[in-house]
């Protein structure tokens, strides 16, 4: 029998035939505009015709047109960053609402952990290496008319490049794995995508967490600070209280505390 982590290509298969138990498919493409686009048009033809497909990543080589929150364009220099999609059957319950922030727990965590930097979480889903913007998750979806449906997690992560390239890019509030330290021979090759992939597949195959306790481990926030936050053309401001258990912004504010759904963080 063959082992499940070994592929019967051989070494022409992708990651040298690496298999993840979560995630069950890995697709490269040499090269898309938008690999969460790429993975809604995927959801739809499924949901259309009735069929379903196990949680599956799509992988691109180069993105053209890759987009964060608020359609805001995602650059990634001379092609020295990771852009992926996760394609994922919705979850039902509460956890639809807080796969966003679930997500950027995972990655806090295992990318501090694995690459020796100190990752944190800029709610709702922004990775920060010293505060600058290392990488950044954007989750949308496709339902069927009965409530089913799938979630396409777009992720994108500044692997190698350099501080220059980031400046000449007009990107002076970002950052790299290699520019926040992480050993040159971490981030060869597919090795920082194999890491990806690994923390996501153990982080979604294991029971939800206590969300609040786990975004406070990797909070970019500091309890009682000033935070700033648009949401749908309004503007609150108030001290950060942390987050609710669904991953809901906590503030405190004059009229007393209120809960932040949704929103942009304009400043900390």
């Amino acid at each position: 029998m063959t082992s499940p982590s070994i592929s019967p290509l051989g070494a022409r298969a992708p990651l040298a035939g690496r298999r993840f138990s979560f995630l069950s498919n890995v697709v490269f493409i040499d090269a898309v505009s938008s690999t969460n686009d790429l993975g809604k048009s995927i959801a739809e033809e499924l949901l259309a015709d009735g069929t379903e497909m196990p949680p599956t990543v799509l992988v691109s080589r180069r993105q053209t047109a890759g987009r964060g929150r608020l359609s805001r364009r995602w650059v990634s220099p001379a092609d020295t960053g990771l852009s992926l999609s996760l394609v994922l059957p919705w979850p039902e319950g509460p956890e639809r609402v807080r796969l966003p922030v679930r997500l950027g727990v995972i990655l806090a965590a295992g990318l501090s952990r694995r690459f020796g930097v100190e990752v944190r979480l800029k709610w709702p889903n922004d990775l920060l290496a010293g505060r600058k913007k290392l990488g950044g998750i954007l989750v949308e979806a496709r339902a069927g008319s009965e409530g089913d449906g799938y979630a396409v997690a777009g992720i994108g992560l500044n692997i190698s490049t350099t501080r220059t390239a980031l400046d000449a890019a007009g990107l002076p509030e970002a950052t790299s794995l290699a520019e926040a330290g992480a050993a040159p021979a971490a981030l060869g090759a597919d090795a920082v995508l194999v890491t990806v992939l690994e923390e996501l597949d153990a982080g979604l195959s294991a029971p939800p967490p206590d969300l609040a306790a786990a975004f406070a481990v990797v909070a970019a926030h500091l309890i009682g600070e000033e935070i700033t936050v648009d949401e749908s053309g309004c503007r609150t401001t108030g001290a950060y209280l942390g987050v609710t258990g669904d991953g809901f912004l906590r503030l405190r504010t004059p009229a007393g505390e209120e809960t932040v759904v949704s929103g942009e963080i304009a400043s900390f």
